[in-house]
């Protein structure tokens, strides 16, 4: 037996572990003690990388479809060669845009993978890449381009009095709180910061909430307008932060003169006594942070919501000053100029490729995945014929029946995974990939996605390099991800050029395609002017705290006129509209469908990602719903019942939750049918996304629906005798 560190990828915390090997066999992963910042944490996720790793199911050689739909073996050479005709023809004959790539959650575990997919699209001149950033958060990006950013970065958590929660859970998600999370909020809380959370449901986080603003789903807008208008009549704007550095503050307290706390109350169904506590709260806190989740996002309004967040930031002057630790240094992505002032706005629509789907549009979110089933296919001249997937849409997207009948419209459709997955059971080919023991580890990827995301990202100058843990299985034929798109470039003779993914502006760096590269030439790549050399990254096996590259933000510059923008026209339009509303008509809720789905994480499983038998304790994701509503229904535990919403019906399996909101259910996505077996949903689960459409209140801008909030109807499954 030997104990080797590693880091897990099951997720964006990446937590250090130790995972124990007898010979090639994966026995244990726990904890790393000897990791700074995380003190040993590893989920369940993290803890069941020994199933995940020996899955039976796992591919071991890539698959092609046949024309009968049955699936052959297929060499990475033979692979590689009709790919490259194919994807040639269709170029000739549609041109690059009809190439399509989408970077989901399955690249986590392979760091080169999306500067090279980037690499390719650009060598072959096609903009069509699409990601899940257009599907869970796509509004945080917006917004900031709105309100603009603050060059010094948010406060270093140290210097939190406060910390909004949003429609997010970050004990289980770990958003906001990445390494550690209940142990770091622990830490917040002794040195006496005071957490407001709004959720439907007292989550893990909300129990350790000072003020927990119960909602009804989808009302995150009026509750954050409600706690505006307070800031504005409790005294409570920092008039200096805001006179030197924001405009728009008259408009945007007109905006939310009629948010009054009797108002906010009866209609978000939160007291007003907790309304003002929380108002208080913020008033009272020297230093905080905003932390949009998922849920609120999901919920509809994501953008608005983002926006309101930001602009209570700005109103309590929460971004951090001249002479403050910068919060998430760079390490080994390039250092930057830090300094105490506004990145004015810019554009969030209007400005990039406009798709022939409704008007969707790119934003900076990225291209809109919910034009992409109706690209696959439309008549228009910019439809996908050729399409690259990491991620599994067929659990991820809304409308599962509309994306089968796309992927099915395809020329050529080519996944990467580790095993025949709902999505990859309707690929041309699939590319059995390597798993995460089997490719390195780094920390770069983390810090890019940080710049566009306040949830990740290391507050501290952390960074981590792990050798790949194992070799892939004897006798396999596997390709890690970017091996694809470089070995085709190289076979139609483009030459490529690496391109960071993420906010490193960084210039493309030229690739020989005469000898191929490893995967640790490409880190070097990514890594290229780095504040540490990776070099001396790698001789920590543990990871380390690299105290060279800790930064202070620097003073403004005098020249500097920039101004965070309070009151964005779309966005106090948009308020406007949800002042103006009838709210019950907006929530849909009626005798027909009485109840709000919301969405919901599963401390054990991550989105779509292959789940290892027994990793969920019941099998199925349940259907939680508070006892009272349970018994009116008159079910129990484990009962089967219909869930029902206006596009479609699921089976799912009650279980109680006395922390649900009355008149809220809750479900996790990322279940259902699995291929090659007869569906029971008892094992299997219930997929979500037959209850969804694309089309259902949809952004104009990103097009991301309604996947929380959706009206549903519950009923008891009748026994048959």
């Amino acid at each position: 037996m030997q104990k080797r560190p590693f880091v897990c990828r099951n997720c964006g915390s990446t937590c250090p572990i130790i995972v124990t090997l007898d010979g090639e066999r994966v026995v244990k992963v726990e904890g790393d003690f000897d990791a700074p910042l995380y003190r040993g944490y590893t989920c369940p996720k993290g803890r069941m990388i020994p199933q995940e790793h020996h899955n039976p199911r796992r591919l071991l050689h890539s698959l092609k479809r046949l024309p009968d739909g049955t699936r052959v073996p297929i060499s990475s050479e033979q692979l590689v060669e009709e790919i490259a005709e194919r994807l040639s023809r269709i170029i000739d004959a549609h041109g690059p845009q009809s190439v399509a790539t989408f970077l989901g959650n399955g690249v986590a575990a392979q760091p080169a993978a999306s500067g090279m997919m980037l690499s390719f699209l650009a060598a072959i001149g096609s903009p069509m890449m699409f990601s899940p950033g257009t599907i869970d958060q796509p509004g945080l990006l917006l917004a900031k381009a709105l309100h603009g950013n603050w060059q010094g970065g948010r406060m270093h958590p140290d210097q939190w009095d406060t910390l909004l929660v949003v429609g997010g859970n970050p004990v289980v998600s770990k958003q906001y709180l990445p390494q550690n999370p209940a142990w770091q909020l622990k830490e917040l809380q002794d040195r006496g910061m005071r957490m407001i959370v709004i959720d439907p449901r007292r989550t893990e986080t909300a129990r350790r909430a000072a003020v927990h603003l119960q909602a009804i789903p989808g009302e995150d807008p009026t509750v954050l307008a409600g706690l505006i208008h307070l800031l504005f009549s409790l005294g409570g704007v920092d008039e200096d932060f805001v006179a030197e550095n924001a405009e728009g503050v008259e408009a945007l307290r007109e905006a939310v003169a009629g948010f009054t706390p009797d108002y906010v109350s009866a209609r978000a169904g939160v007291s007003q006594e907790d309304l003002v506590a929380a108002a208080r709260i913020l008033i009272e806190s020297k230093g905080g942070d905003t932390a949009p989740g998922v849920g609120t996002s999901m919920a509809t309004r994501g953008t608005l919501t983002s926006y309101l967040a930001l602009c209570i930031q700005t109103l309590r002057g929460h971004w951090s000053r001249e002479g403050d630790p910068v919060s998430r240094p760079k390490v080994l992505t390039p250092r930057r100029d830090w300094r105490a002032q506004p990145i004015p706005p810019h554009p969030a629509w209007g400005y990039g490729l406009q798709t022939s789907v409704r008007g969707l549009q790119q934003t900076p979110a990225g291209m809109p995945t919910a034009a992409l089933p109706d690209l696959m296919m439309t008549d228009a001249p910019d439809r996908i014929r050729a399409f690259f997937l990491h991620g599994g849409a067929y659990y991820a997207w809304p409308d599962t029946n509309k994306t089968v009948k796309a992927l099915s419209e395809l020329d050529l459709f080519v996944m990467h995974d580790v095993e025949l997955s709902g999505t990859a059971v309707h690929a041309d080919y699939v590319i059995a990939t390597y798993d995460q023991l089997e490719t390195p580890a780094m920390s770069a990827l983390n810090e890019s996605v940080g710049d566009l995301h306040p949830g990740y990202d290391w507050n501290e100058p952390y960074a981590c390099y792990r050798p790949a843990l194992l070799d892939p299985p004897e006798g396999s034929d596997l390709m890690e991800s970017w091996q694809i798109y470089y070995r085709i470039a190289r076979k139609l003779g483009m030459p490529l050029s690496y391109i960071v993914y993420g906010g490193a502006k960084t210039e493309p760096v030229p690739f020989d395609m005469e000898n191929e590269p490893t995967s640790d030439d490409i880190l070097e790549m990514i890594c290229h002017g780095s504040a540490v050399p990776l070099a001396e990254v790698k001789k920590h096996p543990h990871g380390a705290i690299f105290d060279e590259a800790r930064d202070t933000v620097g003073p403004r510059d005098p020249a500097c006129t920039a101004r965070l923008q309070l009151a964005d026209p779309a966005m106090l339009d948009e308020l406007g509209e949800v002042r103006a509303e009838d709210p019950l008509a907006r929530r849909r809720t009626d005798g027909e469908y009485p109840y709000l789905l919301v969405c919901r994480r599963m401390q054990a499983t991550t989105n779509s990602a292959p789940r290892p038998e027994g990793i969920v304790r019941t099998g199925y994701n349940p259907l939680w719903m508070h006892p009272d509503d349970m018994a009116q229904l008159g079910v129990e535990d484990g009962d089967e019942v219909e869930i029902r919403s206006h596009h479609g019906a699921i089976p799912g399996f009650v279980e109680g939750d006395a922390d649900m909101r009355p008149g809220v259910v809750a479900m996790t996505h990322g279940f259902g049918p699995k291929p090659n077996s007869n569906y029971d949903p008892r094992r299997d689960g219930s997929n979500i996304n037959l209850l969804l459409s694309w089309e259902d209140d949809a952004d104009p801008y990103h097009g991301m629906p309604r996947m929380s909030a959706v009206p549903v109807a519950v009923k008891a499954k009748v026994a048959v005798a």
